[in-house]
């Protein structure tokens, strides 16, 4: 009797000692599912950021803004007819403050800040030893990783030398890896077709500048084709299907643009598709 009480025990801490077990693995199971969750959300901000550093530089060798309009101070007379000695006091002078368009192309696009486009640069430069080791720890793609580094030092080349077009090249050349990074760890398949869809937008932007119409016109359909698969997919973007329907009519007017070798409409049309693509 004895002895089938010690067997009954001994069972019996068995089965709490496994129970205590399975719940220990779950939950280390689920906190290393959460860790893991929450470094790819600081990967995809992280390539946010890098993706903003890079389209400015590619804007800024082209002195492309985003910035549609200035405000402008204005002093205005409020005193009416002047006094015989043209004499005007403060109190008669108001400030007004006026919204004025600015166009986005500069038309001197020949004088390139290079200094700001460095300064750019060394921001992506310090900030991708941080983002290296995240995308490592992703499992990213070493050989796309170590591409990165390589890219930056041609491209700070390139701006020592002012060489405009080696620079956008290299630089459209970075940003493609981001599309390639967010294709090894991300889940979100609208974000990594957004991406590829910028990416070939870029590359078409490159080859504009130097007027290689159809290089550029073959990146343009490969662009088209990537966002055509958030078009089918448009029921699960529906609070943003302004943009997504903008975005498809402004793209292949970028076609159209090639198709009449118009660089001026082309750069008008890129800064408003880039900037509507950001919004989806």
């Amino acid at each position: 009797m004895k002895k089938y009480i010690v067997t009954i025990t001994i069972l019996l801490i068995i089965i709490f000692l496994s129970i205590c077990g399975y719940f220990v693995y779950a939950n280390v199971k689920s906190n290393q599912g959460s860790n893991v969750d929450m470094l790819k959300e600081k990967a995809i901000s992280e390539i946010g950021f890098l993706n903003t550093e890079i389209i400015d530089i590619m804007n800024e060798l082209n002195n492309i803004s985003y910035t549609n309009y200035k405000i402008i101070n204005q002093d205005v007379n409020i005193s009416g007819q002047s006094s015989e000695n043209n004499v005007q006091t403060d109190e008669n002078i108001i400030d007004r403050s006026a919204i004025e368009y600015e166009s986005t192309l500069n038309e001197d696009n020949d004088k390139i800040d290079w200094e700001s486009i460095k300064e750019t640069t060394e921001n992506i430069y310090s900030s991708w030893t941080t983002i290296l080791i995240d995308l490592t720890t992703l499992n990213v793609n070493k050989d796309n990783l170590l591409r990165f580094n390589d890219l930056l030092d041609e491209i700070i080349n390139a701006e020592e030398e002012k060489n405009k077009q080696v620079c956008l090249m290299r630089t459209a050349d970075l940003y493609n890896l981001l599309a390639l990074y967010l294709n090894d760890f991300a889940v979100d398949d609208q974000l990594k077709n957004i991406y590829n869809t910028k990416s070939n937008i870029l590359y078409a932007y490159s080859f504009i500048d130097e007027e290689n119409w159809e290089k550029a016109n073959n990146y343009i359909e490969n662009a088209k084709n990537e966002f055509n698969k958030i078009m089918n997919n448009q029921v699960s973007n529906l609070n943003s299907i302004d943009e997504v329907n903008k975005s498809y009519i402004l793209i292949n007017e970028l076609s159209d643009d090639i198709n009449k070798k118009s660089k001026k409409t082309f750069f008008i049309n890129y800064q408003e598709v880039m900037q509507e693509l950001e919004n989806i």
